[in-house]
């Protein structure tokens, strides 16, 4: 079981300060429109990139199928364009595929625009998904 230390750190605790896009709401819609296509993309602010600490083996796995140990965690939607999550609300996203900079955090299913500033932390697994 994830301790409550480590999930305080992960939400509120010091992090390598990273930046998203410069973007106001509406110019971050324009570019999620233009770079998603035909994928659903969420805006976001006040997040965290995540560095998964997890088994080599598992990495291993991960990388066969393209996919990234990373995820994202968000304090504050902005905007999500299938109205999946309401504007206000956090989210957590599954791993990451793909990243263009500055700020564009792909997944499976959804492309993430990073807006401001952000901060990069090293967690294990378990700790972002015991968020709920």
């Amino acid at each position: 079981m994830t301790d409550l230390k480590e999930m305080t750190d992960l939400l509120y605790g010091e992090g390598e300060p990273m930046q998203g896009g410069t973007l106001t709401l509406e110019e971050a819609k324009e570019q999620g429109q233009a770079f998603a296509k035909y994928m659903p993309y969420c805006i976001v602010r006040d997040w965290i990139w995540a560095d998964l600490d997890i088994d080599d083996k598992i990495i291993k796995d991960l990388e066969t199928r393209n996919i990234k140990p990373v995820m994202v965690y968000a304090h504050h939607v902005m905007y999500d364009s299938s109205r999946r999550f309401e504007s206000g609300n956090w989210v957590r996203t599954s791993p990451l595929i793909k990243f263009t900079p500055p700020c564009f955090f792909q997944t499976s299913n959804t492309v993430y625009i990073l807006v401001g500033d952000g901060k990069r932390k090293t967690t294990s697994f378990e700790a972002i998904m015991s968020i709920f």
